[in-house]
Protein backbone atom coordinates (compact mmCIF):
# COMPACT_ATOMS: atom_id res chain seq x y z
CA UNK A 1 0.00 0.00 0.00
CA UNK A 2 1.02 3.39 -0.54
CA UNK A 3 2.80 5.46 2.63
CA UNK A 4 0.68 7.74 4.61
CA UNK A 5 -2.97 6.86 2.96
CA UNK A 6 -4.13 8.23 6.86
CA UNK A 7 -3.33 12.03 7.35
CA UNK A 8 -3.64 13.58 10.68
CA UNK A 9 -3.96 17.42 10.40
CA UNK A 10 -3.82 19.22 13.86
CA UNK A 11 -2.27 22.70 15.40
CA UNK A 12 0.53 22.09 17.47
CA UNK A 13 -0.34 23.45 20.86
CA UNK A 14 -3.64 23.14 20.86
CA UNK A 15 -4.65 19.15 20.18
CA UNK A 16 -0.46 17.64 20.66
CA UNK A 17 -1.79 15.06 23.03
CA UNK A 18 -5.28 13.77 21.01
CA UNK A 19 -3.14 13.57 18.01
CA UNK A 20 -0.82 11.38 19.62
CA UNK A 21 -3.31 9.20 21.06
CA UNK A 22 -4.94 8.75 17.86
CA UNK A 23 -1.49 8.08 15.64
CA UNK A 24 -0.53 5.63 17.93
CA UNK A 25 -4.37 3.83 17.89
CA UNK A 26 -4.12 3.77 14.38
CA UNK A 27 -0.39 2.89 13.55
CA UNK A 28 -0.96 -0.22 15.75
CA UNK A 29 -3.95 -1.36 13.41
CA UNK A 30 -2.88 0.07 10.20
CA UNK A 31 0.99 -0.02 10.74
CA UNK A 32 2.98 2.61 11.05
CA UNK A 33 4.39 3.37 7.50
CA UNK A 34 0.24 4.23 6.62
CA UNK A 35 0.04 7.66 8.95
CA UNK A 36 1.28 10.69 8.24
CA UNK A 37 0.81 13.02 11.27
CA UNK A 38 3.53 15.71 11.57
CA UNK A 39 4.72 18.66 9.17
CA UNK A 40 8.29 17.74 10.72
CA UNK A 41 9.43 15.80 8.01
CA UNK A 42 9.77 18.95 5.58
CA UNK A 43 12.61 19.32 5.29
CA UNK A 44 14.82 22.68 5.12
CA UNK A 45 14.20 24.33 1.88
CA UNK A 46 11.39 22.01 0.36
CA UNK A 47 8.27 24.34 -0.76
CA UNK A 48 6.21 23.13 2.18
CA UNK A 49 3.30 24.03 0.27
CA UNK A 50 4.72 21.83 -2.18
CA UNK A 51 5.58 18.96 0.17
CA UNK A 52 1.85 19.49 1.76
CA UNK A 53 0.07 18.55 -1.02
CA UNK A 54 2.25 15.85 -1.75
CA UNK A 55 1.78 14.42 1.29
CA UNK A 56 -2.09 14.55 0.91
CA UNK A 57 -1.92 13.91 -2.58
CA UNK A 58 -1.24 9.96 -1.50
CA UNK A 59 -3.32 9.61 1.63
CA UNK A 60 -7.01 8.24 1.50
CA UNK A 61 -8.33 10.06 4.44
CA UNK A 62 -7.86 13.22 5.72
CA UNK A 63 -8.44 13.25 9.97
CA UNK A 64 -8.97 17.02 10.47
CA UNK A 65 -8.53 17.77 14.63
CA UNK A 66 -10.99 20.81 15.44
CA UNK A 67 -10.52 21.84 19.06
CA UNK A 68 -11.82 24.88 20.77
CA UNK A 69 -9.42 27.31 19.60
CA UNK A 70 -9.67 26.23 16.48
CA UNK A 71 -11.66 28.92 14.34
CA UNK A 72 -10.11 32.02 16.48
CA UNK A 73 -5.81 30.91 17.21
CA UNK A 74 -3.97 33.47 15.77
CA UNK A 75 -0.33 34.52 14.48
CA UNK A 76 1.78 37.23 15.52
CA UNK A 77 0.43 39.67 14.24
CA UNK A 78 -2.95 38.78 15.49
CA UNK A 79 -4.48 37.76 12.25
CA UNK A 80 -6.51 34.34 12.27
CA UNK A 81 -4.12 31.68 11.03
CA UNK A 82 -6.70 30.24 8.98
CA UNK A 83 -6.89 33.88 7.06
CA UNK A 84 -3.13 33.22 6.27
CA UNK A 85 -3.14 31.05 3.22
CA UNK A 86 0.12 29.64 3.47
CA UNK A 87 -1.12 28.13 6.86
CA UNK A 88 -0.56 24.75 7.31
CA UNK A 89 -4.08 23.46 8.36
CA UNK A 90 -5.67 25.42 5.81
CA UNK A 91 -3.14 23.93 2.99
CA UNK A 92 -4.03 20.53 3.93
CA UNK A 93 -7.60 20.91 4.08
CA UNK A 94 -7.81 22.84 0.60
CA UNK A 95 -5.46 19.65 -1.29
CA UNK A 96 -7.84 16.84 -0.25
CA UNK A 97 -11.13 19.17 -1.11
CA UNK A 98 -9.88 19.56 -4.29
CA UNK A 99 -8.48 16.03 -4.14
CA UNK A 100 -12.15 15.10 -3.35
CA UNK A 101 -10.53 12.47 -0.38
CA UNK A 102 -12.41 11.47 2.53
CA UNK A 103 -12.50 14.36 5.07
CA UNK A 104 -13.24 13.17 8.60
CA UNK A 105 -13.81 16.50 11.03
CA UNK A 106 -13.04 15.25 14.52
CA UNK A 107 -14.21 17.37 17.49
CA UNK A 108 -11.71 17.30 20.48
CA UNK A 109 -13.64 17.66 24.21
CA UNK A 110 -16.27 20.91 23.63
CA UNK A 111 -15.26 22.04 20.46
CA UNK A 112 -17.93 22.53 17.88
CA UNK A 113 -18.33 22.43 14.34
CA UNK A 114 -17.83 25.56 12.44
CA UNK A 115 -20.10 27.25 10.13
CA UNK A 116 -19.88 28.24 6.19
CA UNK A 117 -19.16 31.70 7.07
CA UNK A 118 -16.59 31.65 10.04
CA UNK A 119 -14.52 29.98 7.23
CA UNK A 120 -12.45 30.91 4.19
CA UNK A 121 -14.31 30.31 1.24
CA UNK A 122 -11.84 27.87 0.40
CA UNK A 123 -13.02 25.67 3.20
CA UNK A 124 -16.34 25.76 2.64
CA UNK A 125 -17.20 22.65 1.95
CA UNK A 126 -15.46 21.42 5.02
CA UNK A 127 -19.36 21.78 6.88
CA UNK A 128 -20.64 19.47 5.06
CA UNK A 129 -18.57 16.45 6.36
CA UNK A 130 -20.22 14.12 9.28
CA UNK A 131 -18.08 15.46 12.38
CA UNK A 132 -16.81 12.26 14.45
CA UNK A 133 -16.87 13.52 18.50
CA UNK A 134 -13.84 12.36 20.35
CA UNK A 135 -14.78 12.63 24.21
CA UNK A 136 -11.72 10.88 26.75
CA UNK A 137 -14.80 9.29 28.26
CA UNK A 138 -16.14 6.88 25.35
CA UNK A 139 -12.41 7.49 23.87
CA UNK A 140 -12.29 3.41 22.62
CA UNK A 141 -15.55 3.27 21.26
CA UNK A 142 -15.32 6.02 19.33
CA UNK A 143 -11.90 5.01 18.29
CA UNK A 144 -13.09 1.41 17.13
CA UNK A 145 -15.91 3.53 14.94
CA UNK A 146 -13.21 5.28 13.25
CA UNK A 147 -11.06 2.55 11.94
CA UNK A 148 -14.34 1.10 11.23
CA UNK A 149 -15.30 4.01 8.16
CA UNK A 150 -11.02 4.17 7.96
CA UNK A 151 -10.75 0.47 6.56
CA UNK A 152 -14.14 0.70 4.70
CA UNK A 153 -12.27 3.78 2.82
CA UNK A 154 -9.31 2.10 2.32
CA UNK A 155 -10.68 -1.10 1.01
CA UNK A 156 -12.85 1.15 -1.54
CA UNK A 157 -9.88 2.86 -2.46
CA UNK A 158 -7.83 -0.01 -2.97
CA UNK A 159 -10.46 -1.47 -5.50
CA UNK A 160 -10.86 1.83 -7.36
CA UNK A 161 -7.10 1.83 -7.68
CA UNK A 162 -7.04 -2.30 -9.09
CA UNK A 163 -9.66 -1.18 -11.51
CA UNK A 164 -8.07 1.52 -12.67
CA UNK A 165 -4.55 -0.03 -12.96
CA UNK A 166 -6.59 -2.95 -15.16
CA UNK A 167 -7.90 -0.36 -17.57
CA UNK A 168 -4.74 1.24 -17.89
CA UNK A 169 -3.09 -2.43 -18.47
CA UNK A 170 -5.83 -3.18 -21.15
CA UNK A 171 -5.49 0.25 -22.74
CA UNK A 172 -1.92 -0.65 -23.17
CA UNK A 173 -2.71 -3.89 -24.66
CA UNK A 174 -4.99 -2.47 -27.02
CA UNK A 175 -1.94 -0.05 -27.75
CA UNK A 176 0.54 -3.14 -28.22
CA UNK A 177 -2.62 -4.89 -31.09
CA UNK A 178 -2.35 -1.74 -33.32
CA UNK A 179 1.69 -1.05 -33.50
CA UNK A 180 1.87 -5.17 -33.76
CA UNK A 181 -0.97 -4.62 -36.28
CA UNK A 182 1.23 -2.23 -38.39
CA UNK A 183 4.11 -3.79 -38.00
CA UNK A 184 2.92 -7.14 -39.98
CA UNK A 185 3.15 -4.77 -43.24
CA UNK A 186 7.61 -4.90 -42.16
CA UNK A 187 9.77 -6.43 -44.94
CA UNK A 188 11.29 -9.23 -42.71
CA UNK A 189 9.31 -12.88 -42.03
CA UNK A 190 10.92 -13.28 -38.91
CA UNK A 191 8.97 -10.05 -37.73
CA UNK A 192 5.49 -11.19 -39.46
CA UNK A 193 5.04 -14.29 -38.34
CA UNK A 194 6.18 -13.01 -34.83
CA UNK A 195 3.60 -10.49 -34.87
CA UNK A 196 0.96 -12.81 -36.01
CA UNK A 197 1.76 -15.65 -33.12
CA UNK A 198 1.12 -12.16 -30.98
CA UNK A 199 -2.04 -11.09 -32.22
CA UNK A 200 -3.27 -14.35 -31.77
CA UNK A 201 -2.21 -14.72 -28.22
CA UNK A 202 -3.94 -11.30 -27.74
CA UNK A 203 -6.90 -12.67 -29.75
CA UNK A 204 -7.59 -15.06 -26.51
CA UNK A 205 -7.17 -12.16 -23.80
CA UNK A 206 -8.82 -12.08 -20.73
CA UNK A 207 -10.25 -8.83 -21.82
CA UNK A 208 -13.13 -8.67 -23.98
CA UNK A 209 -12.24 -5.25 -25.86
CA UNK A 210 -8.26 -6.64 -26.57
CA UNK A 211 -9.43 -9.83 -27.72
CA UNK A 212 -12.16 -8.17 -30.37
CA UNK A 213 -9.18 -5.72 -31.61
CA UNK A 214 -7.11 -8.51 -32.16
CA UNK A 215 -9.43 -10.67 -33.74
CA UNK A 216 -10.44 -7.89 -36.04
CA UNK A 217 -6.49 -6.97 -37.17
CA UNK A 218 -6.66 -10.79 -37.49
CA UNK A 219 -8.85 -11.12 -39.88
CA UNK A 220 -7.80 -7.67 -41.74
CA UNK A 221 -4.09 -9.38 -41.87
CA UNK A 222 -5.87 -12.63 -43.86
CA UNK A 223 -7.60 -10.52 -46.18
CA UNK A 224 -4.60 -8.59 -47.26
CA UNK A 225 -2.55 -11.54 -47.21
CA UNK A 226 -4.78 -12.45 -50.19
CA UNK A 227 -4.60 -9.75 -52.12
CA UNK A 228 -0.85 -9.50 -52.12
CA UNK A 229 -0.91 -13.41 -52.49
CA UNK A 230 -3.01 -13.20 -55.43
CA UNK A 231 -1.27 -9.59 -57.07
CA UNK A 232 1.80 -12.13 -56.40
CA UNK A 233 0.76 -14.91 -58.60
CA UNK A 234 -0.50 -12.52 -61.48
CA UNK A 235 2.26 -10.78 -61.49
CA UNK A 236 4.25 -14.20 -61.80
CA UNK A 237 1.72 -15.04 -64.70
CA UNK A 238 2.20 -11.72 -66.42
CA UNK A 239 6.13 -12.25 -66.02
CA UNK A 240 5.79 -15.99 -67.14
CA UNK A 241 3.86 -15.07 -70.57
CA UNK A 242 6.05 -12.20 -71.26
CA UNK A 243 9.25 -14.65 -70.87
CA UNK A 244 7.51 -17.00 -73.06
CA UNK A 245 6.70 -14.26 -75.42
CA UNK A 246 10.39 -12.70 -75.74
CA UNK A 247 11.72 -16.00 -76.27
CA UNK A 248 9.79 -17.08 -79.05
CA UNK A 249 9.10 -13.88 -80.93
CA UNK A 250 9.29 -15.60 -84.26
CA UNK A 251 6.71 -17.79 -84.33
CA UNK A 252 4.96 -15.51 -82.22
CA UNK A 253 4.96 -13.34 -85.82
CA UNK A 254 5.46 -15.27 -88.58
CA UNK A 255 2.25 -16.02 -90.25
CA UNK A 256 0.57 -20.10 -90.56
CA UNK A 257 0.10 -20.33 -94.36
CA UNK A 258 -3.21 -22.49 -95.32
CA UNK A 259 -2.68 -26.48 -96.10
CA UNK A 260 -4.61 -27.61 -99.16
CA UNK A 261 -6.80 -30.71 -98.09
CA UNK A 262 -5.84 -33.99 -99.53
CA UNK A 263 -8.64 -35.16 -101.66
CA UNK A 264 -9.69 -38.37 -100.80
CA UNK A 265 -12.25 -40.75 -100.63
CA UNK A 266 -14.48 -42.39 -97.48
CA UNK A 267 -14.87 -45.51 -96.73
CA UNK A 268 -16.81 -47.78 -93.78
CA UNK A 269 -15.75 -50.53 -91.88
CA UNK A 270 -17.72 -52.30 -89.43
CA UNK A 271 -18.27 -51.23 -85.87
CA UNK A 272 -15.56 -51.15 -82.75
CA UNK A 273 -16.52 -52.23 -79.31
CA UNK A 274 -15.08 -49.13 -76.47
CA UNK A 275 -15.54 -48.83 -73.50
CA UNK A 276 -18.12 -46.10 -72.90
CA UNK A 277 -17.43 -45.19 -76.94
CA UNK A 278 -20.54 -46.95 -77.69
CA UNK A 279 -20.89 -48.32 -81.50
CA UNK A 280 -20.27 -46.32 -84.34
CA UNK A 281 -19.22 -46.74 -87.99
CA UNK A 282 -15.43 -44.66 -88.06
CA UNK A 283 -14.75 -43.19 -91.24
CA UNK A 284 -11.54 -44.51 -93.16
CA UNK A 285 -9.42 -42.06 -95.42
CA UNK A 286 -8.19 -43.72 -98.32
CA UNK A 287 -6.37 -42.28 -101.59
CA UNK A 288 -8.31 -42.08 -104.44
CA UNK A 289 -7.46 -44.58 -107.07
CA UNK A 290 -5.24 -43.24 -110.24
CA UNK A 291 -7.53 -43.72 -113.50
CA UNK A 292 -6.93 -47.61 -115.49
CA UNK A 293 -4.45 -47.52 -117.89
CA UNK A 294 -5.03 -48.05 -121.68
CA UNK A 295 -5.26 -51.99 -122.52
CA UNK A 296 -2.04 -53.03 -123.65
CA UNK A 297 0.09 -50.41 -122.17
CA UNK A 298 0.42 -51.08 -118.56
CA UNK A 299 4.01 -49.97 -117.37
CA UNK A 300 6.25 -51.84 -115.52
CA UNK A 301 5.29 -52.42 -111.68
CA UNK A 302 1.22 -51.42 -111.88
CA UNK A 303 0.44 -55.11 -111.04
CA UNK A 304 2.28 -54.93 -107.73
CA UNK A 305 0.79 -51.46 -107.09
CA UNK A 306 -3.06 -52.66 -107.59
CA UNK A 307 -2.32 -55.02 -104.39
CA UNK A 308 -0.67 -52.70 -102.42
CA UNK A 309 -3.23 -50.21 -102.09
CA UNK A 310 -5.98 -52.13 -100.17
CA UNK A 311 -3.02 -53.43 -97.52
CA UNK A 312 -2.34 -50.11 -97.44
CA UNK A 313 -6.11 -49.29 -96.40
CA UNK A 314 -6.67 -52.07 -94.54
CA UNK A 315 -3.47 -50.32 -92.25
CA UNK A 316 -4.89 -46.99 -92.07
CA UNK A 317 -8.41 -48.42 -90.47
CA UNK A 318 -6.53 -50.23 -88.23
CA UNK A 319 -4.77 -47.08 -87.06
CA UNK A 320 -8.20 -45.03 -86.79
CA UNK A 321 -9.72 -48.02 -84.31
CA UNK A 322 -7.09 -47.45 -82.03
CA UNK A 323 -7.47 -44.02 -82.07
CA UNK A 324 -11.41 -44.43 -81.07
CA UNK A 325 -10.16 -46.62 -78.50
CA UNK A 326 -7.66 -44.39 -77.26
CA UNK A 327 -10.31 -42.05 -77.17
CA UNK A 328 -12.85 -43.56 -75.36
CA UNK A 329 -10.33 -44.01 -72.45
CA UNK A 330 -9.53 -40.69 -72.00
CA UNK A 331 -13.12 -40.16 -72.06
CA UNK A 332 -13.86 -42.36 -69.55
CA UNK A 333 -10.43 -40.96 -67.15
CA UNK A 334 -11.98 -37.90 -67.41
CA UNK A 335 -15.28 -38.81 -65.16
CA UNK A 336 -18.14 -38.73 -67.67
CA UNK A 337 -20.75 -41.81 -67.13
CA UNK A 338 -17.90 -44.86 -67.54
CA UNK A 339 -15.80 -44.00 -64.87
CA UNK A 340 -14.68 -47.33 -62.97
CA UNK A 341 -15.44 -49.61 -65.47
CA UNK A 342 -12.38 -51.96 -66.62
CA UNK A 343 -11.09 -50.96 -70.21
CA UNK A 344 -11.35 -53.18 -72.92
CA UNK A 345 -9.10 -55.83 -73.68
CA UNK A 346 -7.75 -54.58 -76.89
CA UNK A 347 -7.53 -51.24 -75.89
CA UNK A 348 -3.65 -50.93 -75.68
CA UNK A 349 -3.49 -46.89 -76.48
CA UNK A 350 -3.01 -44.34 -74.18
CA UNK A 351 -2.74 -44.46 -69.85
CA UNK A 352 -4.56 -46.82 -68.19
CA UNK A 353 -5.23 -47.26 -64.39
CA UNK A 354 -5.76 -50.43 -62.46
CA UNK A 355 -9.58 -49.80 -60.62
CA UNK A 356 -9.62 -50.72 -56.99
CA UNK A 357 -11.99 -52.51 -55.64
CA UNK A 358 -13.52 -49.88 -53.10
CA UNK A 359 -12.76 -45.75 -53.97
CA UNK A 360 -10.20 -44.66 -51.07
CA UNK A 361 -12.43 -42.19 -48.26
CA UNK A 362 -11.00 -38.94 -49.59
CA UNK A 363 -12.13 -39.67 -52.92
CA UNK A 364 -15.78 -39.83 -52.17
CA UNK A 365 -18.03 -36.93 -52.64
CA UNK A 366 -20.16 -37.95 -49.45
CA UNK A 367 -23.22 -36.72 -47.93
CA UNK A 368 -21.47 -35.41 -45.13
CA UNK A 369 -19.83 -33.27 -47.43
CA UNK A 370 -22.80 -32.35 -49.54
CA UNK A 371 -24.80 -31.48 -46.08
CA UNK A 372 -22.49 -28.14 -45.60
CA UNK A 373 -23.91 -25.42 -46.91
CA UNK A 374 -21.39 -24.92 -49.00
CA UNK A 375 -19.16 -27.62 -50.86
CA UNK A 376 -17.00 -28.73 -53.65
CA UNK A 377 -16.97 -32.09 -55.26
CA UNK A 378 -14.07 -33.22 -57.83
CA UNK A 379 -14.93 -35.28 -60.42
CA UNK A 380 -11.67 -35.50 -62.91
CA UNK A 381 -8.38 -34.20 -62.76
CA UNK A 382 -6.98 -34.50 -66.72
CA UNK A 383 -3.26 -33.16 -67.53
CA UNK A 384 -2.78 -33.15 -71.46
CA UNK A 385 -1.76 -30.70 -73.93
CA UNK A 386 0.19 -29.11 -71.48
CA UNK A 387 -2.63 -28.02 -69.33
CA UNK A 388 -4.25 -29.61 -66.23
CA UNK A 389 -8.42 -29.61 -66.81
CA UNK A 390 -9.96 -29.87 -63.42
CA UNK A 391 -14.07 -30.97 -63.56
CA UNK A 392 -15.82 -30.52 -60.08
CA UNK A 393 -19.34 -29.49 -59.16
CA UNK A 394 -20.02 -27.13 -56.30
CA UNK A 395 -22.64 -25.37 -54.11
CA UNK A 396 -22.12 -21.80 -53.34
CA UNK A 397 -25.78 -21.53 -51.09
CA UNK A 398 -26.48 -18.93 -53.61
CA UNK A 399 -23.62 -16.77 -53.35
CA UNK A 400 -21.86 -15.26 -56.56
CA UNK A 401 -18.41 -16.98 -56.64
CA UNK A 402 -15.64 -14.61 -57.24
CA UNK A 403 -11.74 -15.31 -55.86
CA UNK A 404 -11.16 -11.62 -54.30
CA UNK A 405 -14.69 -10.70 -52.57
CA UNK A 406 -16.57 -13.95 -52.47
CA UNK A 407 -16.65 -17.68 -52.42
CA UNK A 408 -14.46 -19.57 -54.41
CA UNK A 409 -12.21 -23.07 -54.61
CA UNK A 410 -8.71 -23.60 -53.64
CA UNK A 411 -7.10 -26.62 -55.42
CA UNK A 412 -4.06 -28.38 -54.32
CA UNK A 413 -2.10 -31.60 -54.71
CA UNK A 414 -2.18 -34.26 -52.45
CA UNK A 415 -1.52 -37.67 -51.66
CA UNK A 416 -5.11 -38.17 -49.81
CA UNK A 417 -3.31 -37.56 -46.67
CA UNK A 418 -0.78 -34.75 -46.57
CA UNK A 419 -0.77 -31.93 -46.94
CA UNK A 420 -3.62 -31.59 -44.44
CA UNK A 421 -6.55 -29.70 -45.65
CA UNK A 422 -6.51 -27.14 -42.43
CA UNK A 423 -3.16 -25.75 -43.96
CA UNK A 424 -4.78 -24.45 -47.44
CA UNK A 425 -5.69 -20.79 -46.28
CA UNK A 426 -5.11 -17.82 -45.03
CA UNK A 427 -6.15 -18.90 -41.54
CA UNK A 428 -2.85 -20.68 -41.06
CA UNK A 429 0.01 -18.86 -40.27
CA UNK A 430 2.44 -17.66 -42.99
CA UNK A 431 5.17 -19.80 -42.10
CA UNK A 432 3.60 -22.95 -42.06
CA UNK A 433 0.90 -22.41 -44.64
CA UNK A 434 0.14 -25.08 -47.41
CA UNK A 435 0.67 -23.96 -51.13
CA UNK A 436 -2.75 -24.05 -52.91
CA UNK A 437 -4.04 -22.22 -56.48
CA UNK A 438 -7.75 -20.55 -56.43
CA UNK A 439 -10.22 -20.32 -58.79
CA UNK A 440 -13.73 -19.78 -59.37
CA UNK A 441 -14.18 -20.99 -63.02
CA UNK A 442 -15.81 -23.89 -64.20
CA UNK A 443 -13.75 -26.19 -65.14
CA UNK A 444 -10.41 -25.34 -63.91
CA UNK A 445 -7.82 -24.84 -66.66
CA UNK A 446 -3.96 -23.69 -65.91
CA UNK A 447 -0.91 -24.55 -67.93
CA UNK A 448 1.43 -26.47 -65.95
CA UNK A 449 4.22 -24.67 -66.66
CA UNK A 450 2.13 -22.10 -64.53
CA UNK A 451 4.48 -21.17 -61.60
CA UNK A 452 0.92 -21.85 -59.54
CA UNK A 453 0.61 -25.24 -61.06
CA UNK A 454 4.15 -26.14 -60.03
CA UNK A 455 3.89 -24.89 -56.56
CA UNK A 456 0.58 -26.27 -55.76
CA UNK A 457 0.20 -29.41 -57.85
CA UNK A 458 3.54 -30.28 -59.61
CA UNK A 459 3.97 -34.06 -59.48
CA UNK A 460 1.48 -35.12 -56.85
CA UNK A 461 -1.03 -38.00 -57.58
CA UNK A 462 -4.01 -36.59 -56.19
CA UNK A 463 -6.03 -32.69 -56.78
CA UNK A 464 -7.88 -32.03 -53.67
CA UNK A 465 -10.86 -28.79 -53.15
CA UNK A 466 -12.03 -27.27 -50.28
CA UNK A 467 -14.02 -24.06 -50.25
CA UNK A 468 -12.83 -20.75 -49.59
CA UNK A 469 -13.92 -16.96 -48.82
CA UNK A 470 -12.62 -13.58 -49.39
CA UNK A 471 -8.91 -13.37 -48.11
CA UNK A 472 -8.03 -17.02 -48.76
CA UNK A 473 -9.32 -18.32 -45.48
CA UNK A 474 -11.37 -21.87 -45.58
CA UNK A 475 -14.72 -21.90 -44.87
CA UNK A 476 -15.71 -24.54 -41.93
CA UNK A 477 -17.85 -27.52 -42.29
CA UNK A 478 -20.69 -28.57 -40.07
CA UNK A 479 -18.14 -30.22 -37.55
CA UNK A 480 -16.07 -27.19 -37.30
CA UNK A 481 -13.45 -28.86 -39.51
CA UNK A 482 -12.40 -27.90 -43.27
CA UNK A 483 -14.17 -30.95 -44.99
CA UNK A 484 -15.83 -29.44 -47.13
CA UNK A 485 -14.65 -31.24 -50.80
CA UNK A 486 -12.76 -34.23 -51.80
CA UNK A 487 -10.28 -35.45 -53.79
CA UNK A 488 -9.42 -37.20 -57.07
CA UNK A 489 -6.72 -39.27 -59.16
CA UNK A 490 -4.63 -37.02 -61.88
CA UNK A 491 -4.64 -38.60 -65.05
CA UNK A 492 -1.63 -37.54 -66.86
CA UNK A 493 -1.49 -37.40 -70.68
Amino acid sequence: MTPGRIFISYRRGETDFPASWLYERLAAHFGPDQVFKDVDSIELGDDFAEVIANAVGACDVLMVLIGAQWLTVTDEAGRRRLENSDDFVRLEIEAALQRKVRIVPILVGRARMPHAHELPASLGKLVHRQALELDPNRFEADIRRLVRIVEKTLAEEEARRTAETRRAAEESRLTTVQTIAASLRADGQAEVDAGEAALRRLAGDESERVAQAAQAALQVWEVEQGRRQSEAEQRAVHANEERQRQERPEEASRPVPPVPPPAKSVASVPPVEATDAGRATVPVETPTPAPPAPRGDTPPGARRTRWQLPVAGLALAALLVAGAVAYAQYRRGGGDEGAGRAASPNASTGPTATPSPTTPADELCTDEIKSNPRWVCVTSAVIANGKITIDYNVEYAGSVPNVETGYHVHFYGSDGNNPPDHVMGTQEPASTRGKYYYDARQPSVLDIADSRFTSAIGGAKKVCARIAIAGHGLVRGNKGDYKTGNCVPITRY
